[in-house]
């Protein structure tokens, strides 16, 4: 019955590298600071701020991504 089962197959990247490869290379380094900022930047305010500019990320990948729990780290 289950012959066949594998995991998915999962990139190399999380939300938060996916969105910051469509950046350039200024405005990525502005994105990966403010994410390294938790004092200036909590995590809904920085979604927030985000989001008024186009790139959509929610709290969750942000946090995954700042605890290095996201899949960029495994």
């Amino acid at each position: 019955m289950l012959e066949g089962l594998t995991p998915p197959v999962i990139g190399r990247s999380c939300k938060v590298a996916t969105e910051a490869a469509k950046l350039s290379e200024s405005d990525k380094k502005i994105l990966f600071d403010a994410i390294a900022d938790r004092e200036r930047w909590p995590v809904k305010t920085l979604s927030r701020a985000l989001g008024e500019r186009g790139i959509q990320l929610s709290d969750t990948p942000i946090t995954n991504h700042r605890q290095k729990t996201c899949v960029c780290f495994s």
